[in-house]
């Protein structure tokens, strides 16, 4: 759990169902380089072990947040950090730590 964090207001189409994960993917990755400034290419560098969105049935009206597992720590905090210093609007950012 170390290594997720949770993105919240990233528009799903949930008209078809539920969302493939490369769309989620590709949704999370835009989203990153337009609300947190992150450049193009620092965006595509970064890899994730899983990416999801949260489970349940997708509500018509909701949007349902995206749970992502980076694969390395550094890029993890480096989208935090730049989320804590862009703080935009309706954008959220959680850290995923949960007690065993």
């Amino acid at each position: 759990m170390r290594n997720n964090l949770m993105f919240t207001s990233v528009q799903e189409d949930n008209a078809s169902g539920n969302e493939t994960p490369e769309v989620t993917e590709r949704k999370l990755r835009q989203h990153l380089e337009v609300a947190f400034h992150i450049a193009r290419e620092l965006v595509d560098s970064i890899k994730f072990e899983r990416l999801h969105r949260f489970p349940g049935a997708p509500t018509a009206g909701k949007v349902r947040s995206i749970v992502a597992k980076f694969s390395y720590f550094k890029d993890r905090e480096m989208v935090r950090k730049r989320w804590k210093n862009s703080m935009e609007l309706f954008s959220g950012c959680l850290s995923s730590f949960h007690r065993m």
